[in-house]
């Protein structure tokens, strides 16, 4: 055939012009679909829009876009998401058929025996759950263009395009260059998802660091706090072990609670005369303000636990064992019971200008703090009086010893001296072994009433002893006295005086207490006075008080000795009569329970004269 034939003829300028026309409008419709690429939205909202263009530049009927990542970015390939496009007048059936061609085909492609599709198709497909496709497809009818997206050389999904047609070349092409730009925007929006998604990991990361970095910090804080108190505790438990005398213990306590626990801290203890403060201590605030008020002073002037100490009445109400109070400028307060076996022994009170100073925890040791301090009140006085059992013990084993001396002594002389009056016979041998016997069971009566006397004040275990007071003439007083201790002085050859001012009124006493003083102060006479001498019972009203003495001329008392006298068993070193040391203090005490005094006055060689006083009987 010949050049330039018919045959041979290139294109002519009519066809060259419509596939410039052709490939004009496919530019335009792929620079109309970058741009909605570019603002990608996401494919459920740009999918179908980028369709719809690419449907005017070729008329298609259904697409189907297949994204094996989930919404991370991370790859998922037998759950795809999968979005569906079809023209208005395609029905559901031939869009079934659609989705189980593209099915079959995506999962050749990534060679998976099965998929799941995550899709929201409405009644379009109904009862589409998921395919299984065991072999490669085969030829469709109709026609299917199964286009991959690819991004930096890996197959992430695919899209499936039904033309209403067959395509040329170009049209081909065109649908390629969509895939393309459809494959490149969904990855530019996966990679984003990915980055927010590990940035969401890292911020999450980041924040159960910072909450495990917290709480580690509070762990380690509580178990600083934990055995801050624990130290504190043994502290003060060992302080409170250290002493039986909670006068000194508790004190020491306060200052060991001021400043750590509280800027003041007072401790009453309740007892029969009511309550009595203990312990007080009290300090200026950290970062006190210069030139305002005192805490220290409005704390002792106007607070209430301080200002006004703890009584029954003004304890919690129910007996609660921590109450908690604020007032304007001391906004922590706590205030404990010190309670042991159901019986209340005071108050302990914390005070603070801190505010929400005291949590649970701080509570907590408060109570066990103050229940420590009740056992040690509670052991200090159990400790006490069994020390005061023992003392009164002792004390009523040595007044035994030394007061029934006296009596047993008039007993014996008595007795030498019925033996002696019995030899010869006569009326006045018999009348002098009556007088005998009577002074006999005179010394017995004594002796009686002694021991049910030391026996009562035993059983009160340290209380003060009744007196039975009553008007006593003091001249029968000192009859009485006499004639029990004239055989004494009669063994000696010494006189007996007795002295009572005219006119002299009773006294108000108990007659076996001031028997008890006079056998002692004239005992001690008989005792210190030479064979010979005198002893003198005197008595006299001086101001409203009757003044009784006993005087003897024995070899007196040396001037450093004096203040020692009235104190229990002290004895006189250089005194040759042996004794327990209790009767002058015995006597003491009998005439102050009476509301009198006693004193001495003496010199040495010149001899010795006590004292003492009693209430004079009303007329």
């Amino acid at each position: 055939m010949e050049e330039g034939s018919p045959r041979n003829a290139g294109p002519g300028p009519s066809q060259l012009f419509r596939e410039r026309e052709h490939a004009w409008r496919h530019l335009d419709y792929l620079y109309e679909i970058s741009k909605r690429l570019a603002a990608f939205e996401g494919e459920e909202r740009t999918f179908p829009e980028v369709m719809a263009l690419a449907s005017q530049a070729h008329r298609l009927c259904t697409a189907l876009l297949w994204v094996g990542l989930d919404a991370g970015g991370e790859a998922v390939p037998e759950r795809p998401v999968l979005r569906v496009w079809r023209a208005e007048e395609v029905p559901a059936a031939r869009l079934t058929e659609a989705v189980e061609q593209a099915a079959s085909t995506y999962a050749w492609r990534v060679g998976a025996t099965g998929v799941e599709p995550q899709h929201e198709l409405g009644e379009a497909l109904e009862g589409v759950g998921s395919w299984a496709v065991p072999a490669p497809p085969g030829r469709a009818e109709p026609a299917f263009i199964t286009l991959p997206l690819v991004a930096k050389g890996h197959t992430f999904g695919m899209l499936q395009v039904e033309p209403s047609g067959v395509l040329a070349e170009e049209g081909l092409a065109f649908l390629d260059a969509v895939a393309n730009q459809l494959a490149l925007a969904l990855d530019r929006h996966y990679a984003l998802r990915r980055e927010v998604r590990l940035r969401e990991r890292a911020e999450l990361f980041e924040r159960v660091q910072r909450d495990l970095l917290q709480r580690e910090r509070l762990a380690h804080q509580a178990a600083e706090e934990a055995h801050r108190r624990q130290a504190f505790m043994a502290e003060a438990s060992a302080l409170l072990a250290g002493s039986l005398d909670y006068r000194i213990s508790l004190p020491q306590l306060a200052r060991l609670l001021v400043p750590t626990w509280a800027d003041c801290c007072a401790m009453d203890l309740l007892g029969p005369s009511g309550a009595e403060r203990i312990a007080m201590m009290a300090v200026e605030p950290a970062g006190h303000p210069l030139g305002s008020a005192s805490f220290v002073g409005q704390v002792l002037a106007s607070h209430p636990w301080v200002a006004m100490p703890a009584s029954p009445e003004h304890l919690p109400e129910g007996l609660a064992p921590v109450e908690r109070a604020e007032w304007t400028g001391f906004p922590s307060n706590l205030r404990l019971l010190i309670r042991v076996r159901g019986r209340t022994l005071g108050v302990l009170s914390l005070i603070s200008a801190r505010p929400e100073r005291y949590g649970p925890a701080d509570v907590t040791l408060f109570e066990s703090l103050a229940q420590r301090i009740a056992a040690a009140v509670d052991a200090a006085l159990l400790f006490q009086q069994a020390q005061e059992a023992v003392r009164w013990r002792e004390e009523l084993l040595a007044v035994v010893s030394h007061d029934i001396k006296t009596p047993l002594l008039v007993v014996r002389m008595n007795a030498e001296m019925l033996l002696n009056a019995a030899r010869p016979p006569g009326d006045e041998r018999r009348r002098q072994g009556r007088r005998h016997l009577e002074n006999i069971l005179l010394a017995a009566g004594q002796m009686r009433e002694l021991i049910g006397g030391i026996l009562d004040r035993a059983r009160m275990q340290g209380m003060p002893m009744p007196l039975a007071l009553q008007p006593w003439p003091v001249d029968e007083l000192f009859r009485q006295a006499a004639q029990v201790l004239r055989p004494l002085a009669l063994e000696k050859s010494q006189d007996l005086v007795m002295e009572v001012s005219p006119g002299l009124p009773s006294v108000r006493a108990d007659r076996e207490r001031v028997l008890q003083v006079l056998g002692n102060l004239v005992g001690n006479a008989i005792k210190f006075t030479p064979s010979g001498g005198t002893v003198s019972l005197r008595a006299r009203k001086i101001d409203g008080m009757v003044r009784l003495s006993v005087k003897d001329n024995g070899p007196g008392i040396a001037p450093e000795d004096v203040p020692h006298l009235f104190e229990r068993f002290w004895r006189a070193s250089g005194v040759s009569e042996r004794g327990t040391g209790l009767g002058l203090s015995i006597v003491k005490s009998i005439v102050e329970a009476h509301g009198g005094s006693l004193w001495v006055e003496t010199q040495v060689g010149a001899g010795s004269t006590f004292f003492f006083t009693l209430p004079a009987a009303a007329p």
